[in-house]
Parts: structure tokens; sequence; C-alpha cells
């Protein structure tokens, strides 16, 4: 780091913290201690004045004294005004000012080393005020007058010296009192509130809102691809990224406003306001981001009635529904929209349904397997589109038992599925979350609802977001092959829309690659959808079947069977199906009747 950036860096770090107050010294607290210690100041001075009969100057003294009790009383008045932090320098450094005068003014003799110890008022009331740098400007100034005062009095050298130590050991000895303090509550990187911290202030925040108090805005923010900048520069070059933020960030908050550490790349946001007011405030903050730097953003504003789980579980899902919509946006929640927790008990009710999207052979139209999709069917009638419920599911971890349930129910529907004559067996695709794969005992898990269902495993095919092979985690890895070994095939999903390393996917045991609908739109009359043909000839180079999926039109289907894509799922011969249609067309397929229910006599048209 250039001098001219560190001296730069330093400067925004003393100017932070000079108009910052240390955590848990608001406005208010300070407003109250600083009345407290002048009217402290005036009890002492006047209650000297009158057990000592023999202070010089008593008429000045006796100035100080009321002095200072006029000094509370105009903090006090000034209450609504006196609502920056520099306002309280202001007053710390008149306190330590007039203490050395009053020192000055009782002249030569015992009194004035006696009294020094006010001078401590100041220092320790200013360690737990401001932070770092500020706090040991204030304790600098407080020895220097200290000195000076004393010196002017004839004071001893050796007592000029005593002054002055004790107020720095005082000063240092506080702040290391204020410093342990503050590591609970504090992440240890950022010197942000930690979770549990912000999520506390959080709670404070919604019950005074209910009270009566300013609206809450609560916001979590998401660095996009931050393990890029750990992989290519360092931890050490991440970390550094998170302390600038935290600086720079932290130097343009509003009154009120809160910023946390919430997770790894993850920073919450605490507004006491307006949610225009708070949607600013993350753009502002947004810009502030390095070029090379974006984040996502969760946005809620906190209805009257709102649990603080609830709050926390939309802004979490609303970061989740921004990442998959695109990087560097910001998603607010709507009322209304499904929550992790509210998926749970969906799950529990029985709302949550397997629906079958058929997946057919290009060469002879015939039905070879289904991909398993999950629906919710509200209790009251209508279904919640996947894309509301499943970022909340990702983000609370109810992903887990629901690709459970998915499983255990897309094992046992296929088993029961009438085949067709052929050589191959129907199969069924489930997908697998990155959560689950990352689980050490999810391949034991596929493995048990195989054996519960009765279903051998090279009618099973797991599907893998393309995005998740990237990471190179070995839980994942040994999952992979732990499934290959049971006999279960495995398939890259939504292939294209990632940035898989072709090195990595010819070193996993993978089977098929699915086309993303995005390449499948560009196959078009007059188009020679060079992307899409380039996908199809990969995955033949990587000897691996071929599934396009979102096909929508004959065209598509022709297209695809021309360039040896084996295998397609799309509108053009079914949406998904609930279990009991797809049973329905098998047995359409395989010549069985299918009986229809009777239409009463009354009903006929």
């Amino acid at each position: 780091m250039s001098l001219p950036a560190a001296l730069g860096r330093l400067a925004r770090a003393v100017r932070h913290e000079a108009v910052t107050p240390r955590e848990g010294a608001s406005v208010e607290v300070m407003r109250r201690a600083s009345v407290a210690l002048y009217l402290v100041g005036a009890a002492v001075t006047g209650a000297g004045l009158l057990l000592r009969g023999d202070l010089p100057r008593p008429g000045a003294v006796w100035g100080f004294a009321v002095g200072a009790a006029a000094a509370a009383g105009a903090i006090h008045a000034l209450r609504h005004r006196m609502t920056a932090v520099w306002h309280f320098h202001v007053t710390q450094l008149v306190a330590l000012l007039a203490i050395g005068a009053g020192l000055h003014l009782y002249g030569p003799g015992t009194h004035a080393a006696a009294d020094s110890w006010l001078m401590v008022l100041p220092v320790v009331s200013s360690a737990f005020y401001f932070s770092g740098r500020a706090h040991a400007a204030h304790a600098a100034v407080a020895a220097a007058v200290l000195v000076a005062a004393l010196a002017s009095t004839g004071s001893s050298v050796d007592d000029v010296l005593a002054g002055g130590v004790v107020v720095v050991v005082v000063a240092v000895l506080v702040r290391l009192l204020a410093r342990a303090s503050e590591g609970a509550g504090r992440d240890p990187l950022t010197r942000l509130p930690d979770r549990t911290s912000t999520t506390a202030k959080l709670s404070r925040s919604l019950d005074q809102a209910v009270r009566g108090g300013d609206p809450v805005v609560f916001a979590v923010l998401g660095l996009d691809r931050f393990t890029a900048v750990n992989d290519t520069r360092g931890h050490a070059a991440g970390d550094a990224v998170l302390q600038r933020l935290a600086l720079d960030w932290s130097g343009v908050l509003p009154r009120g406003a809160v910023l946390g550490r919430w997770s790894g790349d993850q920073f919450a946001l605490v507004v006491r306001g307006d949610l225009d007011a708070a949607w600013d405030l993350v753009q502002g903050l947004r810009a502030r981001c390095p070029e090379d730097l974006t984040f996502s953003a969760g946005v809620v504003a906190a209805e009257m009635d709102d649990e603080l789980e609830d709050v926390v579980d939309h802004a979490d899902g609303s970061l989740a529904a921004a990442k998959r919509a695109q990087r560097g946006s910001t998603h607010l929640w709507a009322p209304g929209t499904p929550t992790g927790r509210g998926f749970l008990a969906a799950l529990e009710a029985g709302e949550v349904e397997v629906h079958y999207q058929p997946v057919v052979s290009l060469a002879t139209g015939r039905t070879t397997g289904a991909e398993a999709l999950v629906r919710w069917r509200r209790a009251s009638g209508g279904f919640v589109p996947p894309s509301d419920f499943l970022p909340h599911a990702e983000t609370s971890g109810a992903v887990v038992d629901l690709g459970r349930f998915v499983l255990r129910r897309a094992c046992a529907d296929a088993a029961s599925w009438p085949c067709p004559a052929g050589p191959e067996p129907l199969t069924v695709a489930v997908n697998a979350s990155g959560t689950e794969l990352a689980s050490p005992d999810y391949a034991a898990w596929v493995v048990s609802a195989l054996h519960a269902a009765d279903l051998p495993g090279h009618r099973l095919v797991v599907e893998v977001v393309e995005g998740l092979l990237d990471e190179d985690s070995p839980v994942v890895a040994d999952n992979l092959h732990a499934l290959r070994a049971a006999g279960v095939r495995l398939a890259v999903d939504d292939f294209g829309t990632g940035w898989s390393s072709l090195a990595r996917l010819g070193r996993l045991p993978l089977d098929v690659l699915k086309i993303d609908r995005s390449f499948v739109t560009t196959v078009a009359p007059g188009s020679d959808a060079a992307l899409c043909a380039g996908v199809v000839a990969l995955a033949q180079a990587l000897d691996m079947s071929v599934v396009a999926e979102g096909v929508e039109t004959e065209h598509q289907a022709a297209w695809l069977r021309e360039r040896g894509c084996e295998e397609a799922q799309g509108w053009l011969w079914a949406p998904a199906l609930p279990a009991s249609d797809f049973t329905e067309r098998l047995l359409r397929e395989v010549g069985v009747p299918v009986p229809r229910p009777a239409v009463p006599a009354g009903d006929l048209r």
C-alpha cells in the first residue's frame, strides 16, 4: 500500500472514530452522563469551598462551581440540538480545561495536588463515549492540562509526574476494560456488531416501533462471488476487503442505523425510518463498493405484527431471490410472500405435492422418464409459485426436509409406474441442493430411499446445478462418487448458466447433461443457434447423454434431434403433471384403457 493510500485510510479511520460513538454509547447516554459529571464537578468544588477555609481566590473557585452547574443545565436544555458526537468532544474538552483552570486557581500548596483526581472523571467518561484514537486524544489532552496546571501552582516535580502518570494509567486501564466489553457482541475482523448483537438491536427496534417509535427496515447484503476474491487473491486480501467495506459503510450511516456482520460474506442493516430512505441507503452503499465487487440485497419493511424470526426469514429469503434473479440487485419482500417457517408448516400439513414433467425420446416420442418438481398447493386453494418459496426454503434450511420428502415420494411413485416395453426402464430425476450435497450423509439418504421404495438405483437420476460442481468440496465429490457406486445416474442441470471448469466436468462421475432452456429458446427458423449446437457437441465429446429443457415447438424438437440430442422435456409434450395424471399418461402409452369418471346425465351438453 502506498503512503498516500495509507494516510488516506488513516484519515478515514480517524474521521469515522471522531463522529461515531463507542458501542452502547448513544447520544442520549452521553448527554445524560455529561450532565451528571458536570453536576458532580460543581458539587465537589462547592464542598471544597465550604470545608476548606484557606483556599486562595475563593470567589473565582465559586465561579467555577456555578459555571459547572450552569453547563449541566445548558446541556440538558439543548438536548434536542445536541445530536452529533462532536458536541460531546466539546463538552469533554471544556471539562478538561475547566478542571485545569480550577487547579491553577488553587495556587501553591497541597490543595491542587489533592484535587487533581477530578481529571480522572472526563478521562474515564471519554473511554466509554469514544473509541480508539478519539479516546487516546482526550487522554493525552487531560495529561497535558493536568501537568501544566500542577506545574503552574508550584507543585513538586514528584506531584506533577505522579498526576500525569495517574491519568495515563487510568486511561489505559479503563480503555482495556472498554475493549474487553466491546469484544462481546463484536465481529473480531470488522469490529462491527456480530449476528447476535445485530439481531438484539433489531429486536429492540421492533419493540420500539410497536410502542409508537419509527418504522424499521431490515436488509441483508450479500457480496456476489466473494469466494473468487479469496481464491484468486488470498484470504488476507478478502479480509482486507471486508474491513474496508465495514469502515467505508459505517462512515455514511444515518443516525440510528446499525451495520453488522451477518455471516462470512454478508452484512446486515437495521434502519429506523421509512422504506425510501433505507432503499436509498442501500443504493448508496452499493456505490461505495470497489469497482470489481457487487452485492445483492434483501430488504424488508417490518410490519407492526411481525415477529423477529419472520423479519429475519423475510430478509434472508429476499436476498436469495435477489441473487437468483440478478447479481447486484435488490429484492424487496412483499407482504404475503411465504416464509421458510411457513413452508415447513405446509410440508407437515401435506400441502406440498410432487408433480412430474415427462422426459421424452426425441427419436420415438415415447416417455422415457420424468423430472420430479415440487408444488405448494395452499389449503385455501391455488398454488404458490416455486420462485416465491424455494429461495426461503434454501436460506432457512427447509430445503433439506423438502429434498428428503421429494426423494422418498419420487422413488415410491416411480416404483409404481407402469413401464412400457423397451430396453430402458423409466427413470425419475430429482434435484439436489447445495445444502444437501454438502451433507456427508446425503448419499446414504438416497440409498435408503431407494431401498424403502424397492427402486433400482439405475432408475434414479440426481440432478446437480452446474455452479455446485465448481466448488472444490471433498464432501460434494464423495457424495457424487457414492451415488454413482449405488447405480444412480448423475446429471448436470441448467448447463451453460454457470462457470464450471471443463476439466472438473471430465473428472466427476457424470452421466447426463441438461441444456438450459435459455439456449433452447435461441433455436428458431433462420437462426443457427450456435451456442446450443456447441453445448450438444460438448456433451457428446464428454460421452454424456443430452436432455434439452424448455422445448416448446416442433422446430426446436426437430433441430435438437438432427444434432444428436437424445431426450427433451417441455410444454411441447406436457407441463409438470400431478402424479395421477402422469400415471394416466403412461397407461395410455402402454395401451391400457384409462377409465374416465362418468358424467351425470344432467351435465351433458
